[in-house]
């Protein structure tokens, strides 16, 4: 993640970047689904990041953000938990 000064922002911003985190979600998720198997690991850590990229780049930008609402902290904690690794398990369920 890029360091970037915790800005104040309009709810409404977080909120609309929480959607997108979580269409690029369920996209990373029929995505990692329907990956091959690959005998390289590296190859297959490669091919993981490259679908993961889009979340990380949303969940950078809602970081970034101030929450002022209880919308704009759910976003926050969406992203927080993208960054870990657990949005996909947590919201979408692992199957």
């Amino acid at each position: 993640m890029q360091a970037c000064p915790l800005r104040r922002s309009d709810d409404s911003e977080l909120v609309l970047l929480c959607g997108e985190l979580h269409e690029a979600a369920m996209f990373a998720e029929r995505r990692l689904k329907a990956m091959p198997d690959y005998a390289d690991t590296l190859e297959e850590a490669a091919a993981i990041e490259a679908i993961l990229q889009p979340g990380e780049v949303i969940a950078d930008r809602i970081l970034c953000l101030h929450a002022v609402t209880s919308d704009g902290v759910e976003a926050r904690l969406r992203a927080a938990l993208w960054k870990q690794g657990e949005y996909i398990g947590t919201y979408l369920g692992e199957g």
